[in-house]
């Protein structure tokens, strides 16, 4: 109030009718004389730079506290106020003073009865950028001495015991935990480093895992409607099988029955089925052999007797000329159709009981010589075993 009255002095009627102003204008949210702004002193000159602090506590700092650099006043607090939940300081600062762009903010006790300012200094690695007007000191810059009110305190604490005597006893457990066990407590120190450093190089693969978690989860997330009908049915088709849990039962000892006689059959045709194998591969080595052979042949069963590729040669527009001689004498069909069946030779047999003489008939192929065989003797007969 002193200053106020010297300040509207100074200023004659119209400052002492901004004074009364302020006071009255004020007095509807008053917080206390010091939380009134007064226009004097250090950085309320023209061209005061505005500095904003950031500071995770502001003690009991006032509006209108000093701001000091180098122990030299050169500013004041202007306001205090609450900015996205951090509370800002808006200090007005003198113009000629020079401080780097990474300055740091200290709220410091001025005396021992507790008035305190806010120390601006320039760090062990200054910027060669200057801090100018409206720039802003963060959080990770700003900090607080220790105020007088927090030391007793703490040496309240310490007089009184404050768990201090327990530090002992946390000592002695210790020492108790150490002595005697220091090769087992070295290799679970060993086992710990190694674990962790496996650990480290599957990082890549926890992080593939979870991302694939979440892959996981969003699929399922995404089939949420499937999952709720699932939970729906579930439930009487677990009662339907706990109902029919006897005739389960009965179908897989039957199913079992089933599998022991397939095997006990199998069992007793394993010979015979085997050999039926071993001579099914005679008409199939045949066959292999016979396959490059076998696309040209399949191309006369359509067009037999005449190749298909001679179609066109033997057909001549709208007509065809045809001499054939067929012989369909009994011993002619016994060679072309009966050779190496259990019949053949019957149809010869009967020809020659009707009283054909053998002399005219054409030459009995089984026992007609190869004209392979240098022997002249035969039948040459090629296996394919």
């Amino acid at each position: 109030m002193t200053a106020i009255r010297n300040r509207a002095r100074r200023l004659g009627k119209r400052g002492l009718a901004l004074g009364v102003t302020a006071m009255v204008l004020t007095s509807c949210g008053w917080k206390g004389i010091a939380n009134v702004p007064l226009d004097m002193g250090p950085g309320s000159e023209k061209g005061a730079k505005t500095i904003y602090v950031q500071t995770p506590d502001t003690l009991a700092l006032n509006v209108n506290s000093r701001v000091r650099v180098a122990d030299v006043f050169v500013g004041t607090v202007r306001k205090i106020e609450l900015k996205d939940w951090v509370p800002t300081l808006t200090l007005a600062v003198e113009p000629g003073v020079k401080l780097p762009a990474n300055a740091t903010a200290t709220i410091g006790q001025t005396s021992i009865l507790g008035s305190q300012h806010v120390e601006l200094a320039a760090p062990a690695n200054p910027s060669s950028t200057p801090l100018r007007d409206g720039d802003t000191i963060p959080l990770d810059r700003s900090s607080a001495f220790p105020t007088i009110e927090r030391t007793l305190a703490s040496l309240a604490t310490v007089l009184r015991g404050g768990g201090i005597p327990n530090l002992e006893v946390i000592q002695n457990e210790v020492n108790n935990l150490l002595t005697g066990n220091a090769d087992q407590i070295r290799a679970f120190l060993t086992k710990l480093d190694t674990f962790t450093g496996e650990l480290n190089k599957q990082r890549d693969d926890i992080a593939r895992a979870i991302e694939s978690a979440n892959d996981l989860f969003v699929y399922v997330a995404s089939r949420n409607n499937t999952i709720d009908q699932l939970l729906v049915d579930l439930p009487p088709l677990a009662s339907y099988l706990a109902g029919a849990r006897d005739r389960l039962a009965d179908a897989v000892v039957a199913l079992g029955r089933f599998g022991k006689v397939t095997g006990e059959t199998l069992s007793a045709a394993q010979t015979d089925l085997r050999s039926n194998l071993d001579i099914l591969q005679r008409p199939l080595g045949q066959l292999g052999r016979s396959s490059p052979f076998l696309l040209d042949a399949l191309r006369l069963i359509v067009t037999d007797p005449y190749p298909l590729d001679n179609i066109p040669k033997v057909m001549r527009g709208d007509y065809i000329n045809l001499s054939l001689n067929v012989d369909l004498t009994l011993s002619a069909i016994d060679n072309g159709l009966l050779t190496g069946t259990g019949v053949s030779g019957m149809l010869r047999a009967l020809e020659q009981s009707w009283g054909r003489d053998p002399a005219t008939m054409i030459p009995d192929v089984r026992f007609t010589p190869h004209p392979n065989m240098t022997d002249g003797g035969g039948p040459f007969v090629e296996r394919g075993e």
